[in-house]
């Protein structure tokens, strides 16, 4: 009986043989760990910059060559979703990050690339009054190891009908390295804090509480390099939203229940988008340089007489516009709007929310540049256009049931007939194929024969259940169609 109990038969040559499989999974675990070992240590240290805190020492206990690199680590994360802590978790966790904040300071001491460029903060439980001065510790430490990336998410603390938003400390505010500051459920109410964040280039802002326009006009005049402002989920409880920058180029601006005016003194601002805009006291005549502009109106405003005056005055006015859109415009009664811009290249319209009473119509007075149009809504729409543009246009309709009785046929094809421009392709999104199969007897009653379309694309929610019967369907909508595709397949 041979090694390792093989026996070999008599007569023959013994074969060679390689070593035994019994050492194979060590052998394995070895190529395994030559080849980590090989990576460089700022490989290593950038992999684990991705990684929660709290994984990132896990990680570094594995091997004792990376046991002290999560000194070196640059992305502090502390976040209490997705850890599987003791039962007094919210004591643990506080205790965790004034532990590892302690061993980061004192690791600081002997070695030598221990820089922090990001500090990230996120609390799923409630915040609580008596926990401010801890917090304000951890954020101090970061503001004094010169981060660029600052993000900031605690809950809201609930005392019966009052909520307590937790205040960012002075020194966040004085950061001279900060470039990222990302911010969720905090207060910003306090207008007494002096505000000089020389190297801020963007800062997210989502539902924090502002008691007035203060803050945010001191914000604007102590963020010279400011470039993106972006506002979710807030308020303005008194006054309107002041800003004055000459270094902005984006701003969002979304409400939560109480919409303000816009007063902007942003010369350079380039893309403003605004959900719930109104109106009344919102001056927009110094931002000449935006070239994209969206705005969604809200139930909530007081409706003009003829709201299409002033927004056709503001179209106008803004002379490299390139992209409009407007959502939702039957809050305002916005029935019908002329548009003459020199440089739109884009125009998009959403009515999403519109009943199938509303209707509204486009007239393309002079937009010499315009390329592409988009329209969601219901088919009480029509659009015009006075000059020569072939356009790409997309129609994606709404309410309109499976089963089409004769009357949503007919107001089905009239929608058809006043989409009144020169098209390059059109792009037709509906629930089912049948709202386009217009039966027999209508199609002697109500021909489109006006319709000259060439190339035609069509998205139904719903699979047709007979592609030959929609496509002369398509047909008779369009007899001049030379290039026809259904749902991403093309017919012709």
């Amino acid at each position: 009986m041979a090694k390792n109990g093989m026996k070999r038969n008599s007569g023959r040559p013994a074969k060679r043989r390689h070593k035994t499989t019994k050492t194979s999974p060590s052998i394995s675990m070895n190529v395994e760990e030559d080849g980590f070992s090989k990576l460089p240590d700022a490989v290593i240290v950038h992999i684990l910059s991705f990684l929660p805190t709290v994984d990132v020492v896990r990680t570094c206990l594995l091997s004792k060559r990376w046991k002290l690199m999560w000194y070196s680590v640059p992305t502090l994360y502390f976040s209490e979703t997705g850890f599987r802590w003791p039962s007094n978790e919210e004591k643990f966790f506080y205790n965790y990050v004034d532990n590892y904040l302690k061993h980061r300071k004192r690791g600081m001491n002997f070695t030598v690339d221990s820089a922090i460029t990001s500090f990230k903060l996120q609390m799923r439980s409630y915040y609580e009054i008596n926990k401010a001065t801890r917090i304000d510790k951890w954020l101090d430490f970061a503001v004094k190891n010169k981060v660029k990336e600052l993000n900031v998410w605690l809950n809201d603390d609930c005392d019966g009908d009052n909520f307590y938003f937790y205040p960012l400390p002075k020194s966040v505010f004085n950061s001279r390295h900060l470039a990222i500051l990302e911010l969720g459920n905090l207060d910003l109410s306090t207008g007494s804090y002096s505000i000089r964040l020389p190297a801020l280039k963007t800062l997210l802002v989502n539902t924090v509480l502002f008691i007035n326009d203060d803050v945010l006009f001191n914000l604007s005049l102590g963020c010279p390099s400011l470039e993106k402002l972006l506002l979710h989920s807030c308020d303005i409880m008194n006054g309107p939203f002041r800003l004055q920058s000459l270094s902005l180029k984006v701003l969002e601006v979304e409400y939560d229940d109480f919409a303000s005016p816009l007063q902007l003194e942003v010369t350079n601002l380039e893309s403003l988008v605004v959900h719930r805009y109104i109106f009344e006291g919102t001056n927009l005549s110094a931002c000449k340089a935006i070239r994209n502009l969206s705005l969604t109106f809200d139930w909530s405003i007081r409706k003009l007489e003829d709201p299409s005056l002033p927004l056709e005055d503001l179209i106008s006015n803004l002379p490299l516009l390139e992209s409009l859109t407007l959502e939702e415009c039957a809050r305002v009664n916005l029935k019908q709007i002329k548009i003459s811009n020199q440089q739109l290249k884009s125009l998009n319209l959403k009515n999403m929310y519109a009943d199938r009473d509303y209707g509204m119509t486009v007239i393309i007075e002079s937009a010499p540049k315009l390329a592409s149009f988009s329209y969601e809504g219901n088919i009480k729409f029509g659009i015009s256009m006075e000059s020569f543009n072939s356009l790409d246009g997309k129609f994606v309709i709404h309410n309109l049931r499976e089963n089409c009785d004769a009357n949503e046929f007919i107001g089905m094809m009239n929608f058809l007939l006043n989409l009144n421009c020169s098209w390059s392709i059109i792009t037709l999104h509906v629930l089912s194929d049948k709202v386009l199969i217009v039966p027999e007897n209508l199609k002697r009653i109500c021909p489109l024969s006006s319709l000259n379309w060439k190339h035609l694309r069509v998205k139904t929610d719903k699979k047709p259940e007979s592609e030959s019967n929609l496509k002369d369907a398509l047909m008779w909508i369009s007899p001049t169609l030379e290039t026809l595709c259904i749902n991403e397949i093309v017919i012709f």
